[in-house]
């Protein structure tokens, strides 16, 4: 009986060994992680962006907008750092500005720096998609969207400098909740459109084990209010940041990226009878997120990261299935509305230079923590595919792909998307001034990139 009895109590040892090796009970290494936060909400009236329809500069601010950073690493191992923008999407001019600005302070290598965007539909236009109205903007709101755009570049080098100087040793960790408000909106060409309800969570505490800070990832569109509420308003990303440091503790932060959610829209949204109903339908997406949180807050369940990321970056060539025909788009811009816009602009790029891309060049970049977690960052509008099938190649648990990143050139579709056709696989082009849809190897391209850079631990 004692024999019986010893064996069982090694074996319960053991078992609870492997729950404290893959739980937070282990306690991981401590890390320097530092934040900090700005507003960037403009100070200047100007056009939100997002929708088409929309003709005149905001009416009131809602909420105020934030760029948000975490910043872990120091001196001796160097600086990696990732920022959140409440913008509809950040251009890479802006982001290589800013990595120009942080290698000149602190020589951070372009890799190790990541600019998230929420993909909030109201906010300021910073040059994204000017195509994307039913008229060309005026002189005097084209200034304003170049001012603004200029300013940003030195509030975020600053932004990430304070995330620096605010360096202390922390414990990092991670979990994953889930949340059901997002659908896929392309059920008028596939009915069974797939959904990523997943919701990884970064944690970062002191060394008492209070939260300092949360990183929250989630794949759905930004669009919970329509183009009837023409107000300075984060969204369901804005209502889900504010909600989630009402939880934390007393100067918590809380920071969302979005997954691969560009055929994702929050339901309900855009209340058209009664667009005041907008704001109500964001503040309890944004309390779905939160109460998630919160939850997982109150669980073991939570694997600790116990090393610096480690970044790498590669850039693919993305090319266009056609190029346009001029006096195609001489007929066209002659009308009015959107295309028209669209044409125009192109048109006007043809006649100065011919300056209409075949290919583009569409940054990928990895921040690998370990055998625990590897984060995968895409540019632009990716649509869900994308993070299934890299969840799903990779391991479930250990992959968490933000979009959004670093760049907005266009929508990314996946190949079924693109056969399928529709407004992500090709007419979304229009608003993003791109000559046309995507040749079909567009996600063996990234795919391959995606690869090349991943840990070979994650192969």
């Amino acid at each position: 009986m004692k024999l019986i009895y010893m064996k069982r109590l090694i074996l319960s040892m053991l078992a609870f060994g492997a729950f404290q090796l893959t739980g937070f009970g282990e306690a991981p290494k401590p890390l320097n992680v530092g934040l900090a936060r700005v507003i960037i909400t403009p100070e200047t009236l100007v056009r939100l962006t997002g929708y088409s329809s929309r003709d005149v500069p905001f009416e009131a601010v809602h909420h105020d907008l934030w760029a948000k950073a975490m910043a872990f690493g120091d001196e001796k191992k160097g600086y990696r750092i990732i920022i959140t923008v409440d913008l509809l999407g950040i251009p890479h001019r802006i982001t290589e500005k800013v990595r120009e600005a942080l290698s000149k302070e602190i020589g951070i290598l372009p890799a190790n720096l990541s600019i998230c965007a929420s993909h909030t539909h109201s906010g300021p236009q910073i040059g994204n998609i000017v195509s994307h109205f039913h008229k060309p903007l005026d002189p005097d709101e084209l200034a304003e969207i170049a001012l603004y755009a200029m300013g940003l570049v030195p509030k975020l080098k600053d932004l990430a400098m304070d995330a620096i100087a605010n360096a202390t040793p922390s414990l990092v960790s991670h979990s994953k909740g889930e949340v059901g408000f997002a659908i896929n909106r392309r059920t008028s060409i596939n009915p069974n459109g797939v959904t990523d309800h997943s919701l990884p969570v970064m944690k970062i505490t002191d060394m008492k084990g209070e939260t300092k800070a949360v990183l929250v990832n989630y794949a759905c569109h930004a669009v919970t209010l329509g183009p009837l509420n023409n107000v300075v308003h984060g969204d369901w990303v804005g209502e889900a940041q504010l909600q989630m440091e009402e939880n934390l503790p007393p100067g918590a932060m809380a920071m969302v990226v979005i997954g691969c959610g560009a055929d994702q829209n929050s339901s309900p949204r855009m209340n058209t009878d009664n667009p005041e109903m907008d704001l109500v339908y964001a503040k309890d997406q944004g309390k779905q997120i939160a109460d998630e949180v919160q939850r997982l807050l109150a669980t073991n369940d939570w694997k600790g990261i116990g090393q610096l990321p480690e970044g790498k970056m590669k850039y693919v060539e993305l090319t266009f299935a056609t190029m346009p025909d001029p006096k195609k788009l001489a007929a066209d811009a002659k009308g009015s509305g959107r295309t028209s816009n669209y044409s125009l602009l192109l048109l006007g790029r043809m006649a100065r230079s011919g300056d209409i891309p075949e290919k583009i060049d569409y940054p990928i970049q990895v921040w690998d923590f370990g055998k625990e977690l590897v984060m995968i960052f895409m540019a632009g509008e990716v649509v869900v595919d994308y993070a299934l099938r890299l969840k799903q190649e990779l391991g479930e648990d250990r992959v968490w792909v933000n979009a959004y990143a670093n760049d907005m050139p266009c929508y990314i579709p996946s190949l079924r998307i693109l056969r399928e056709g529709g407004y992500e696989a090709e007419t979304a082009m229009i608003g993003y001034e791109k000559p046309s849809k995507f040749t079909e190897d567009v996600e063996e391209s990234i795919m391959s990139g995606i690869y090349a850079i991943l840990p070979k631990s994650s192969k």
